[in-house]
């Protein structure tokens, strides 16, 4: 991640995210509200992490203007990017924006097993989704 910069809201700056190891594997970007505080785990390798939950709404395809729904998702952050992002600080209610790979997770509750869609972050910043990221829209030059 050495070669990520943060956006500081000033006009002009932009975020650069992650170049996915290897290229062409799949990457998401998310941003959206914590629908609750931050929480410590492990990851399937037993590193610990830390999780968040984030909510946002969902248009229809045809109609962006629309509202279809609310989804969540679930973030793992690994812990030395969640310290160095200052993530378990964050409250229920704050804005985050993430990219990293989309993946399951397998998790016993009540004595049964069930997966769960994660995106594994190789990128998480507190506050909102910045205006421009490198790499995202149309081509400059």
């Amino acid at each position: 991640m050495s070669g990520c910069r943060h956006s500081s809201g000033r006009p002009g700056r932009r975020l650069r995210l992650p170049e996915p190891c290897p290229p062409g594997v799949n990457y998401s970007i998310l941003s959206g509200t914590l629908a609750c505080d931050p929480w410590p785990g492990r990851s399937p390798t037993g590193n610990p992490v830390v999780f968040l939950r984030i909510e946002f709404p969902v248009a229809e395809p045809d109609r962006p203007q629309v509202l279809r729904a609310w989804a969540s998702c679930e973030i793992e952050v690994a812990a030395e990017l969640a310290e160095r992002q200052e993530v378990a600080d964050l409250q229920g209610g704050s804005a985050v924006f993430a990219a990293g790979q989309l993946s399951e997770r397998w998790v016993i509750e009540g004595g049964r097993s069930s997966r769960r869609n994660v995106l594994v972050a190789a990128l998480v910043n507190p506050g909102p989704a910045p205006p421009a990221i490198e790499g995202l829209g149309p081509s400059e030059g």
